[in-house]
């Protein structure tokens, strides 16, 4: 089990020091990590009043990772931005095009949208899905045999009953 300080320490040695911004300058099991090397589509969000991850902040994600990125945009703080389900409506979020290195010239061009970023959200990780496939008609494979029904034994092993 992982000792929740040090983990807590690596956190504020990220903070202090912003490695995770440079090169190879953090490493994870020996690795040396460079977000620039990502290029997988990315989905990105912030939120316009959130106080612990200020959006601009998450924005540089956008600049940080390579690859294709939508950055979306809630109109809510922290948490409101998080779980604002579709159908509130107060809520309201921003699209746009591709994010460039200008925070507020992406707002300036962007969008605004009733409803939950979920919704965009959905759209984005839908086509990102490629082709609806059949669940299959039993569980396990020849070479890998189901040990239980689902949930499964370990599910029971390790939540408390």
């Amino acid at each position: 089990m992982a000792d929740p300080a040090a983990l807590h320490g690596q956190f504020l040695e990220i903070f202090a020091s912003n490695s995770l911004c440079r090169p190879g300058a953090m490493t994870v099991l020996g690795s040396p990590i460079d977000l620039a090397r990502i290029s997988l589509p990315k989905f990105v969000t912030g939120a316009l009043t959130d106080h612990l991850t200020p959006w601009k902040g998450c924005y540089q994600t956008t600049q940080l990772i390579d690859g294709p990125t939508t950055f979306v945009l809630s109109n809510a703080g922290h948490i409101a931005s998080l779980v604002n389900p579709p159908g509130n409506p107060k809520a309201s979020y921003y699209t746009g095009g591709a994010p460039g290195p200008d925070p507020e010239a992406w707002l300036a061009s962007a969008t605004q949208h009733t409803g939950s970023w979920w919704e965009a959200w959905a759209d984005w990780i839908t086509k990102q899905s490629g082709t609806l496939k059949l669940a299959p008609a039993r569980l396990g494979s020849r070479k890998h045999k189901p040990d239980a029904p689902a949930p499964g034994l370990y599910v029971r092993d390790l939540a408390p009953i």
